[in-house]
């Protein structure tokens, strides 16, 4: 069977893989960009009308990344001509003292981005919206908003053609064939590269199952509520928020769909990625209706939409990014772990100098993961 050679290939048109493609091609490298399904399908972890974009971290590396990561969505957006990212302003909200909420605020200051302290009053007086108990306090921050997934995958898809690399779409990878040159088995043939990246989500532990030992693929939710009047959510006068409690909520104004989006950070079970269910379990949406009732009650209207998405959750919650220990030309690339999407233009950059054995000044360390390195040595 012939093999079709290229300087480098990308498994995976998430937002990862299509942002390190895109990144390639518009540095003039030839690129090719393999997904098994179609551009922007809503079976992982990039689709949709929205995810937050924030600064507002506990660890300072992140927020810095976050920090420049806005400089890399304005040059995306002034590339493909279209808007991609709406600061609304957001809220880290709950107790007053609980120790994420401080450190938050502390991260803020320390990068040079503080953040505005309001109290429970001042919150409900600004945000008539809420109801919170008397002892919680708010941090609202200017810069947070939303970015939209589906129109950014697309797009980034649609500009890797642009300058002039190739995506093939509905393209399995059956086998990935280590050694100095790697080569991609699919459905399609067989291809070659100087470099691979491998860029899968939740299928990482597909096409390397030892990889079952350090990610945890879990099946999350998002669901859409109808407001009792929508102009009360509206993004200019209802920022995104994340609660700092045991709901670990967050949500946003009504955006791409006309309601309020919620969800609950990483409380999904574990999933194989090919054998999940679609549907959302009933006490999920129970649950995310109770949050609303007891604190946005005007937002808890009737069900519009419930969908599942994917976390691909690594130790910490880090990022993983580094060279596969049995062949420094295949890297895997997994900068997810549920709060990935607000840095694509950004990572994949860092991943694209990766691939081309350049340093990247958003590279840190921490991406090496010991766990996921010892997995694949195992």
């Amino acid at each position: 069977m012939h093999t079709r050679a290229h300087e480098y290939i990308v498994i995976g048109a998430g937002g990862t893989g299509a942002a390190t493609a895109y990144e390639l091609a518009r540095t003039g490298h030839d690129v090719l960009l393999l997904e098994q399904f179609t551009i922007g399908h809503d079976r992982g972890s990039s689709f949709g009308p929205s995810r937050i974009f924030r600064f507002a971290y506990e660890e300072p590396d992140y927020a810095r990344l976050a920090a420049s990561a806005l400089e890399a969505w304005r040059d995306l957006e002034a590339d493909a001509g279209a808007r991609l990212l709406w600061q609304t302003g957001g809220l880290d909200l709950g107790p007053h003292g609980v120790r994420s909420l401080q450190r938050t605020a502390d991260t803020l200051a320390e990068i040079g981005h503080a953040g505005t302290w309001l109290d429970a009053n001042e919150l409900q007086r600004r945000y008539p919206q809420w109801r919170v108990p008397d002892d919680w306090a708010a941090l609202y921050s200017e810069h947070a908003g939303i970015v939209n997934p589906s129109l950014t995958v697309e797009l980034l898809a649609a500009m890797t053609r642009v300058h002039g690399g190739t995506v093939l779409e509905r393209t399995p990878v059956v086998r990935l064939e280590l050694g100095p040159t790697p080569v991609v088995h699919t459905e399609r043939g067989r291809f070659a590269a100087r470099r691979v990246v491998v860029a899968a989500g939740g299928w990482l532990p597909t096409l390397f199952p030892q990889l079952g030992k350090a990610l945890r693929v879990s099946l999350e939710a998002t669901m859409f509520f109808r407001p009792r009047n929508l102009a009360d959510f509206a993004p200019e006068r209802f920022p995104i928020f994340i609660a700092h409690d045991r709901s670990q909520a967050y949500g946003f104004p009504a955006f791409g769909l006309p309601g309020v989006k919620i969800a609950l950070h990483g409380s999904g079970p574990a999933v194989d990625a090919d054998a999940r269910p679609l549907d959302v379990a009933p006490d999920m949406i129970e649950r995310a209706r109770a949050f609303l009732e007891r604190h946005l009650p005007a937002a808890a209207g009737p069900l519009m939409e419930a969908r599942t998405c994917l976390y691909t959750n690594a130790p910490a919650e880090d990022f993983v990014l580094l060279p596969h220990p049995r062949s420094e030309a295949v890297l895997i690339a997994s900068p997810c772990s549920g709060h990935g999407f607000k840095f694509v233009p950004l990572t994949g950059r860092i991943v694209a100098a990766a691939a081309r054995g350049e340093a990247h000044p958003g590279w840190l360390d921490r991406f090496r993961s010991p766990e996921v390195q010892a997995a694949l040595n195992g």
